[in-house]
Parts: structure tokens; C-alpha cells; sequence
């Protein structure tokens, strides 16, 4: 009985650590993607109107970035999308038509949009912690891939932290210069927030399984 409640316990931890790399790895893989692949999810999005040179008629243009770079739409309701896969990203003052006194792109923060880096780490740590699971599962084991996992955790909260910096700075930054550009936090946002707290909650239940389990 005692051996039977022990192989539960084992199999309740394992699969629990399967769902809790298996949320965040997907969830960090389309973040990861966005905006550039993915142009309607963003961490930020920054909105606003400039004058057409050319008209001389009030044009409205809308900013995005995310871990992937950043996308940019000049008169929204026609233009294509354009996008620059680069970490720092920068709007390009030209493609928006920015007046040469604009603000807009001293408003991104180069040091902090590095970190935004952290999320492609992530995604490539939670799929490894993700295959330490499977492999896990097969032997019944829980010893390596759940140091893993508690990393990853570690590690995503970093990653949220450095992200929550990193959009905060940018708004202040927009009001501080007095832009004119409308500040709006991105789903991917609270796609990250979302899952930092659930593999949280979870990782702390499995810790309690497991600690029950083996003082059965």
C-alpha cells in the first residue's frame, strides 16, 4: 500500500511538472514570435497621429514591440506592415514620417530592450525542461527535471520582471517627453503574467505532493 502511494505521488509530481513546462513553453514560444511573425500580439503598442508632409492631413500611425523587434503602420487603414527583427528595437523616425523634433523613438529604451532577450532563454529553457519531463515520465524519476523546472521558474519571473521595466520605462518616457503617442500594454503582457503565476502555484503544489508522499 505504502509502495502503491508512493508510485502515485510519483506519477501526480511528473505529470503535474508536465503541464507546468508545458503551459510556459508555449506560451514563451508565441511571445517569443511577436510582434514581427505574429503582428497582432505585442508587450507594448504606442498609438498616435502625425501630419502628412505631403497632405498637410492629420495620418494615423501605430508602434509595437516585443521580444522579436518591433512593427510600425503608417496611416493604419492602408499602409502595409513594416517590421525590423532587432533587439534593441527603435521605430524608423523616416518610415513613420516623424517631425525632426519627435521624441517617439528617444522614448524606447535601448539598455532595457536587450533584456527582451531573456525570452527567447526562456523559451529555449522551458523546452529543455520540457523534454527532462518526458524522459522523466518514462523511467519515473523526478529528480533532474524537476531542478529544471524550479530554474525555469526562477527564471521567468526575471524574465517578467525585466519585461515589466521595460514597458513601464517606455511609458514614462512617452509622458515624460510629451510624445503626443498613446501607451498600451500588449496580450503577451499578461500571457507572461498569466503563466509566471500559474507554473508558480503549481510548482508549489507539487513541492506539497511530494513532501506528503514521501513521508507516507
Amino acid at each position: 500500500m505504502h509502495r502503491r502511494g508512493n508510485r502515485f505521488g510519483a506519477i501526480l509530481l511528473i505529470g503535474g511538472l508536465a503541464c507546468l513546462t508545458l503551459v510556459p513553453f508555449t506560451f514563451y514560444l508565441v511571445v517569443s514570435l511577436c510582434p514581427v511573425q505574429i503582428h497582432g500580439l505585442s508587450l507594448a503598442r504606442v498609438t498616435g497621429d502625425v501630419v502628412d508632409p505631403a497632405t498637410n492631413v492629420s495620418v494615423p500611425v501605430k508602434v509595437t514591440v516585443g521580444p522579436s523587434g518591433g512593427c510600425m503602420w503608417y496611416n493604419t487603414t492602408h499602409a502595409p506592415t513594416r517590421c525590423i527583427a532587432k533587439i534593441p528595437f527603435v521605430p524608423d523616425a523616416d518610415l513613420l514620417h516623424l517631425p525632426s523634433n519627435q521624441t517617439l523613438t528617444r522614448s524606447f529604451p535601448i539598455a532595457m530592450g536587450r533584456a527582451l532577450a531573456l525570452n527567447h532563454v526562456m523559451t529555449a529553457l522551458c523546452g529543455l525542461s520540457l523534454l527532462a519531463v518526458l524522459l522523466d515520465i518514462l523511467v519515473l524519476h523526478g529528480g533532474v527535471s524537476y531542478i529544471l523546472v524550479q530554474l525555469a521558474v526562477i527564471m521567468m519571473w526575471i524574465t517578467f520582471v525585466f519585461e515589466t521595466t521595460y514597458i513601464s520605462v517606455l511609458h514614462k518616457r512617452l509622458n515624460d517627453n510629451n510624445s503626443g503617442f498613446e501607451y498600451h500594454i500588449g496580450p503577451t503582457y499578461w500571457m507572461i503574467l498569466a503563466a509566471t503565476i500559474a507554473v508558480s502555484l503549481l510548482m508549489c503544489s507539487n513541492g506539497s505532493v511530494e513532501v506528503s508522499v514521501n513521508n507516507d
